[in-house]
């Protein structure tokens, strides 16, 4: 379990984004956890499985950085898809709440930050995970 350290960090950022949001009715939060934590079992069966039929072969074949790398493409589309429709969501609600002209453009500009932390994440989870070498 210790390799899916940087996935169950991924995981904690998307829920701490997921609860604070006042934005978001509990039960849709609810669903969304739910829909999380379904993928990362998944996630976890499969890649554990693809490591163990290839353990012990050394150098390490073609055929486990071609399955491996496309098992880590799918999920990272199932991780990363939701999580910026939901941060789109949030920003569009946050946006047409707020009143004052300044507040607009200061939530705008905090799209920037928050749109590299997004690709951040995304280019780090597929290059730990999914990097062929």
């Amino acid at each position: 379990m210790e390799q899916y350290t940087g996935f169950f960090v991924t995981l904690m950022l998307i829920f701490i984004i997921l609860v604070f949001s006042k934005y978001i009715v509990w039960w849709v939060k609810s669903v969304i956890v739910a829909y999380y934590i379904v993928v990362s079992y998944y996630f976890i069966t499969v890649k554990n499985r693809i490591d163990k039929e290839f353990e012990g072969i050394s150098p390490v074949p073609d055929a486990y950085w071609d399955q491996n790398s496309g098992w880590v493409d799918t999920i990272t589309n199932y991780l990363f898809l939701p999580l910026a429709a939901i941060l789109v969501f949030i920003y569009v609600k946050w946006f047409t709440k707020t009143q004052s002209r300044k507040a607009k453009i200061l939530i705008l500009i905090s799209l920037i930050p928050s749109a590299l932390l997004y690709m951040f994440f995304l280019i780090l989870f597929s290059f730990a995970y999914g990097y062929r070498p």
